[in-house]
């Protein structure tokens, strides 16, 4: 059946790995409705990605950089600049985090999901079938806007395989995160569950 979690576990780890992302210095944001009392993590970041001429994309990593803080230089060849926003919301369906994103390009556009199907490596071998059932589009559950999003359906599976004391939000953006260029610090792999860990740089 694999891992699954509930809302309020969630709310839990999200709290949790926000916290020790303050700790970091890591431009993660912990976003709270009040009124359907949902609890959400969201990263803006600019990154560069390097597009072959058949659209592949390679990451260079996320910039810290505040999404507002877009650059009107283009950086030459194929090199372009892109605005990258991630949220981890909870499927209250799947009961698990689900990974949702839009890539914004230089001129306010976003990606589409085709470009996103030809532009991430990691799904380069995938048949169109596969595709539709790995990276999909979805409306965002609490923004109620469309989003590119990796769809759930094989999260559990996944998380139980990963999942051991560490917290389950390090565990699922470790995993699913750089299929779409989002990566963790790997001092995020010390976040356990408990409410008493600890930063030391020198652990």
């Amino acid at each position: 059946m694999g891992k699954t979690l509930t809302e309020l576990e969630f709310a839990t780890a999200a709290r949790h790995f926000f916290d020790f992302s303050q700790r970091l210095l890591d431009d993660w944001e912990l976003v709270e409705a009040p009124s359907n009392n949902v609890v959400y993590l969201k990263k803006l970041c600019k990154q560069q990605l390097n597009l072959s001429a058949d659209f592949n994309a390679t990451d260079t990593g996320c910039e810290e950089l505040p999404l507002e803080d877009v650059s009107t230089d283009v950086p030459a060849d194929n090199v372009q600049l892109y605005n990258c926003e991630y949220h981890i919301v909870y499927s209250t369906s799947y009961q698990v985090p689900v990974l949702y994103f839009n890539i914004y390009k230089s001129d306010g556009t976003m990606l589409t999901l085709e470009e996103a199907w030809k532009g991430f490596l990691e799904f380069s071998g995938e048949s169109r079938e596969q595709l539709r059932q790995t990276l999909t589009q979805m409306e965002h559950p609490v923004l109620f806007k469309p989003f590119l999003a990796l769809h759930p359906c094989q999260t559990a599976q996944v998380l139980d395989n990963v999942s051991g004391s560490g917290n389950l939000i390090v565990a699922f953006v470790s995993s699913y995160g750089p299929c779409v260029s989002l990566n963790l610090d790997i001092r995020y792999g010390r976040l356990t569950d408990s409410t008493n860990f600890t930063t030391s740089e020198s652990s």
